[in-house]
């Protein structure tokens, strides 16, 4: 035959589609030994030599994701977005970042979000995944919805996080209640009751799931919660920090810590060594979400870790099915992974 195939020929040979023909000439890793060997076949039989300029035309694909974040100082971004990558790259697959700033701007404030959208409609992008901002909302402003259809209307996209009540997007779930559990059990094992949470924001999903389990956790203990040992300042060290200023001006302090995450824990740790009080014999302090690096913080913090490498893995998955157009209803809302208890020294 003669060898002025197409990549959409050779597909048609082998009874697949142009993008597994387009992964097996790029010996991507997602791609079934079976089918693999059937795509090699028809090559074989053909003689087929594609052009890859051409080959990238013919499939329309530019083995390009966005990957979109709300703030890259972040560390949860930054080390999913690194797991994200590995995953890419183990396929052929390469990413570009888009960091919206949102996490620190409100929600009515979206020009920048819509340029930015505008943007990677206008760019040769295969898929979008969205890890939080906006899209972490409770509720989900409106107007951010509509930038987010008008995106799913031209291309896949994947958010990490929060699922649409109408199911409206492929969602990656995270275990936003279990973290709680670990760390709050782990406290009352050690005979501690008189425990405070701190960190995060009321306005953010994550932060509202987080606490209603807190609750849960304490009240299945026989322990009423304090609504003033709740402080919900947001997400970084200095808010950690200044949790400490507010509950140490209370009449009455708690015996534990439970902070939103690894940096929070960090300033509180930092402020209760600033007061002369020590972690963990006077005061324990435990967070619900580990970051690479928190081995080296003295004390060594006592977190949950949440599984990133696998997370990315799964994120990859589901982008590949809808790209593939092998996405089941059923799937369009990952379980979410169980987080470990990694134990430290702080709590």
């Amino acid at each position: 035959m003669s060898k002025n195939l197409t990549i959409k020929d050779i597909a048609v040979l082998a009874g697949v589609s142009i993008t597994t023909v387009s992964r097996v000439l790029n010996k991507h890793a997602w791609v079934s030994e079976k089918t693999r060997t059937r795509v090699e076949q028809v090559i074989a039989e053909h003689q087929f030599s594609p052009n890859l300029m051409a080959r990238g035309m013919i499939s329309r694909q530019s083995y390009t994701l966005a990957v979109i974040v709300s703030d890259i100082t972040n560390p949860y971004f930054v080390t999913l977005v690194a797991q994200i990558q590995q995953a890419c790259l183990a396929i052929g697959y390469k990413i570009t970042l888009y960091d919206t700033q949102s996490a620190n701007r409100s929600p009515q404030h979206d020009d920048d979000e819509s340029a930015i959208f505008q943007s990677i409609i206008d760019s040769q992008i295969d898929g979008v995944i969205v890890l939080g901002g906006h899209s972490d909302y409770a509720p989900i402003p409106a107007s951010y919805l509509t930038l987010l259809e008008s995106l799913m209307d031209k291309m896949a996209v994947v958010v990490v996080g929060q699922p649409h009540p109408a199911g409206r997007w492929p969602c990656v779930m995270r275990d936003q209640q279990h973290c709680v559990g670990l760390a709050v059990n782990h406290l009352l094992a050690r005979g501690l009751r008189d425990i405070a949470f701190i960190g995060g924001s009321r306005k953010v999903w994550v932060t509202r799931e987080r606490v209603s389990h807190f609750h849960a956790t304490l009240q299945q203990a026989g322990i009423t919660p304090r609504d003033s040992w709740i402080c919900l300042n947001n997400f970084y060290p200095e808010h950690g920090y200044q949790a400490i200023d507010t509950l140490w001006q209370q009449a009455e302090q708690p015996q534990a810590l439970v902070a939103i995450n690894d940096r929070v824990a960090m300033g509180a740790i930092r402020a209760l060594r600033d007061r002369g009080i020590d972690v963990p014999e006077q005061v324990a302090v435990i967070s619900c979400e580990r970051f690479p690096g928190s081995e080296y913080f003295i004390p060594r913090l006592t977190s949950v870790d949440h599984q990133n490498p696998q997370l990315g893995q799964n994120i990859i998955t589901m982008m590949m099915a809808q790209l593939d157009g092998s996405l089941s209803p059923h799937a369009r809302c990952s379980a979410p992974l169980k987080p470990v208890l990694i134990p430290g020294e702080s709590a």
